[in-house]
């Protein structure tokens, strides 16, 4: 599976997100609701879409199993997001 478009929009500054998007994979397969976040030290990372539980924590709902397409994905948006 590979990552074929990445579509990135900045969030306002307002925002705790860093920007929000959509990935596509093979051209056939998209995921909406990734988001761009930033650690409390300061480092980029890829948020999935996830949704609040009745205990109120958030749980993904789609995520890569495998590292290596993890980490495609995580080159692939933070690239993107660097040339927003």
């Amino acid at each position: 599976m590979q990552v074929t478009e990445v579509r990135l929009t900045k969030a306002p500054d307002s925002d705790s997100c860093l920007a929000y998007g959509s990935i596509t994979f093979d051209g056939d397969f998209v995921v909406c609701g990734i988001r761009v976040l930033k650690t409390k030290e300061g480092n980029l990372f890829v948020g999935y879409p996830s949704k609040q539980n009745n205990k109120g924590e958030y749980k993904d709902i789609c995520f890569p199993m495998a590292r290596s397409l993890r980490e495609d994905i995580s080159v692939r948006v933070i690239s993107e997001y660097e040339k927003l």
